[in-house]
């Protein structure tokens, strides 16, 4: 039987590789492979802005089909701040964009308002935004959702990828299941009636929301760097924090056995799944050896466990799993 890909699902992630490539050379950004922008200004002179901007993908649209409103809500909120939290920043406000067909006041406002109520748990107020009807553009009965969110971070506690150092420890925390990456993929083995309904259903639980605890343990200085597992899977993510020099050397064995990705595995290539999803890895802590048990009580509604650890090897590879 004929493996499906992320590919012949209609996304085709060399073409995002060649933009990458592109930007760095081209741009040369400091903030190029950061998960959130960081901005400094002489008006804050002990303080950086962080920002991130993303969307959910095309999982919006088995969200919408089945009025999930809430979860869209969990996975917008989420998508951001957990960028921002792999920095040590924490949230101020938000601001939405949402693309549509034609406006659905009743739709609209039950989203934003579940928008509005989740953000404000974090502390993070939702400042504004823009609704724009695009006839032309979106499909009858769908609509886009984007944020964008700014957090604020003492420069002198900036998680940055030089604070990593060789024998850090790196912990996974669970993830929720395929959280909102992956989709068209995902989509398409639904469409081909590879994956039934309830399990597809089982497939759209919201993204979790790491920010909270992870900021606590960045103020108690036991965080050396992390990474948010999104599109790209588990080392294109975590490979963003490792600095020259090291490698983040990972056990497979580790990671939870999750029944989301054990029936996507069965029509699907696992090394396919590894450049796709989290496969259970929601998000990485990479900490110092006498960190890891309080680390790891500090994070325990996240089922942690040890992932790996970061050593110095002769290859150019900044993550791999371990042979």
């Amino acid at each position: 039987m004929e493996k499906y890909t992320y590919e012949n699902s209609g996304v085709n992630l060399k073409n995002a590789e060649m933009l990458s490539s592109f930007l760095f050379s081209g741009l040369k950004s400091p903030n190029f492979k950061n998960f959130a922008g960081i901005f400094e200004h002489p008006a804050l002179p002990e303080y950086a802005l962080a920002a991130t901007t993303d969307g959910i993908g095309t999982k919006i649209i088995p969200l919408i089909e089945n009025g999930l409103y809430k979860t869209m809500a969990a996975d917008l909120a989420a998508m951001n701040l957990n960028d921002l939290a792999c920095v040590g920043a924490r949230p101020l406000f938000f601001l939405d964009y949402l693309a549509v067909n034609k406006l659905n006041a009743s739709v609209m406002a039950e989203f934003i308002t579940e928008l509005h109520s989740l953000l404000a748990k974090y502390g993070c107020t939702l400042l504004g935004g823009e609704t724009s009807e695009l006839g032309d553009f979106i499909k009858e009965g769908l609509f886009d959702a984007a944020g964008f969110a700014v957090g604020l971070v003492k420069k002198n506690s900036l998680i940055k990828r030089e604070n990593v150092c060789k024998g850090d420890v790196i912990i996974g925390l669970k993830s929720s299941g395929i959280h909102s990456n992956g989709f068209s993929l995902v989509r398409k083995l639904y469409k081909d009636k590879k994956i039934g309904k309830e399990d597809f259903l089982k497939m759209l639980a919201p993204t979790e929301i790491y920010i909270d605890e992870v900021l606590k343990l960045c103020d108690r200085g036991q965080v050396s760097g992390l990474a948010n597992i999104t599109g790209g899977g588990i080392l294109s993510n975590l490979e963003r924090t490792i600095p020259d020099g090291l490698t983040a050397v990972l056990d497979k064995s580790a990671l939870p056995k999750l029944e989301v990705f054990e029936i996507l595995n069965e029509f699907t290539d696992i090394d396919e799944m590894y450049r796709t999803f989290n496969m259970g890895a929601g998000f990485i802590i990479i900490t110092k050896p006498e960190n890891v048990l309080r680390v790891m009580n500090a994070v325990k509604m996240y089922s942690p466990f040890v992932f790996g650890a970061v050593k110095r090897t002769d290859g150019n590879e900044k993550a791999m799993f371990r042979a």
